[in-house]
């Protein structure tokens, strides 16, 4: 009988595959079931709070519920929920201040089943909206309502340069990353000022940059990670990461980390974090075997690692708070592992510090195989201090029975709040891009980037903090 790591392992592997040998599109995504009442001190069922792992009693400061009151508020807080949408986010209905026992799910789902729009995959912070289709980079200045090609890479008979991801920094240089599927690794193209051409600003050795995972941006800071399926026969492995502190103008490798084990599906980088608080680079590498948490507080000039090579669960999302790291998984235990740190120039204290988890999201309590894992976190930082992550998890699609995507939001990553659940299994969450601050309309967009149906929702993120 084959243990549950190397289940997980094959899994994967088989996934990555699939997505290997896909026409230029991203899928990647997760189960999010029932939470377990045994794991948390509080549930209100389809529609509920996400639950810290502790004891039973302890209150939440979101909204206005408690343990107390979310319990017994299950069939109020299922209402207007039915086929996975809830009321509108845009009516004229204020906003209920709390206290009822129902949280704020008030997104109206308005989905486009065309994938002739392509693909959203970042916002400005003017607003607007750029996305990619094969060779091409789109743009949108109405929130994907229409979109117009902005610049193309198209080169007769090949894939080599479909565009997988697009990044604006807040210096305004257009970061496209193209190709990297094939033996040729991917390339990060700048593009012109005046849209005449692109300049090749650094070239993998191996895999491609992803839309999901794997990029951080923070003012004129870019730090960008390589992934692909590892290639052991060959000794190929996406394990690059490069850093740009002039706003995407020109990157350098700062991290390369070795391989462990070839008793692993892959080795590679899940994902990066630029850390504002602790000026501090994040790095999370997968899988199993070769997990490890890196850090640098010198711009990758060095670095630090958490523990053992493989002590660490495998991680694909690290989002910095003032006073924590949260750790999203892609694997046991499923959720997010919250590591509070006692200033910014606190460390962790090996593995210890990480295994507990957090908020835990259960799968299907007859299967003990990885179903969800997290995905493309959207951090807003407010000159005031206050600060909101959006943090989506996407059903696999190595699970026939599995469904849901759910979005979970925080404003300081210790209580999380879950915003949307769609329920169906054509609308698999991956992406989410907005909103730009935590005031005004506080629009975003929750991309599909897999499945043919059920493309994208356009919501506004409710106010649920004070």
């Amino acid at each position: 009988m084959p243990s549950n790591e190397a289940i997980e392992s094959q899994l994967r592997a088989a996934e990555d595959e699939a997505r290997e040998q896909s026409d230029g599109t991203e899928d990647d995504g997760t189960v999010n079931r029932a939470i377990s009442p045994e794991n948390i001190g509080y549930i209100m069922y389809r529609r509920q709070f996400i639950g810290r792992t502790a004891a039973a009693g302890t209150g939440i400061g979101l909204a206005g519920c408690t343990a107390d009151d979310g319990i017994e508020d299950v069939e109020a807080a299922d209402t207007n929920t039915e086929n996975g949408n809830d009321t509108d986010s845009r009516s004229d209905e204020p906003e209920p201040e709390g206290g009822d026992g129902r949280p704020y799910t008030h997104y109206e789902l308005d989905v486009h089943d065309e994938r002739s729009m392509g693909h959203p995959v970042w916002v400005d912070r003017d607003g607007r909206v750029y996305g990619r289709s094969s060779p091409r980079v789109l743009v949108s200045d109405d929130w994907w309502e229409t979109t117009e090609v902005l610049y193309s890479f198209e080169e007769e008979g090949t894939t080599d340069e479909y565009v997988q991801m697009v990044i604006v920094p807040d210096s305004g240089r257009i970061i496209a990353a193209i190709g990297g599927r094939g033996e040729t690794g991917g390339k990060v193209e700048l593009i012109d000022e005046d849209l005449s051409g692109s300049e090749t600003v650094y070239q993998f050795d191996y895999g491609r940059m992803s839309n999901e995972f794997g990029h951080a941006v923070y003012g004129d800071i870019v730090v960008i990670a390589t992934y692909g399926l590892s290639d052991f026969d060959a000794n190929r492995h996406a394990n690059e990461v490069i850093l740009s502190t002039d706003g995407g103008r020109s990157f350098e490798l700062v991290l390369e980390p070795e391989l462990v084990t070839e008793d692993a599906a892959n080795h590679h980088v899940h994902d990066v974090e630029y850390d504002p608080y602790a000026e501090r680079i994040w790095v999370a590498v997968g899988d199993h075997g070769n997990s490890q948490i890196y850090w640098s507080d010198d711009l990758g000039d060095s670095w630090k690692e958490l523990d053992e090579r493989g002590a660490v669960t495998m991680i694909t999302q690290i989002a910095a708070f003032e006073d924590c790291i949260a750790f999203g998984t892609d694997g046991v235990p499923e959720g997010i592992i919250r590591w509070k740190r006692d200033g910014p120039d606190d460390e962790p204290d090996g593995v210890g510090d990480l295994v507990r988890p957090h908020v835990r999201i259960e799968t299907d309590p007859d299967d003990d195989v990885m179903e969800l894992y997290a995905r493309r976190r959207w951090h807003v930082r407010e000159d005031d201090g206050r600060e909101l992550c959006l943090m989506p998890f996407g059903y696999s699609t190595m699970h026939e029975t599995a469904s849901d995507s759910v979005v979970l939001a925080s404003v300081d990553g210790d209580e999380w709040y879950e915003l949307h659940r769609t329920e169906t299994r054509e609308i698999l969450l991956s992406n989410v891009m907005g909103p730009l601050s935590m005031d005004g309309d506080r629009r975003t967009l929750i991309s599909d980037s897999f499945q043919a149906e059920g493309y994208q929702i356009d919501a506004t993120v409710p106010k649920f903090w004070e």
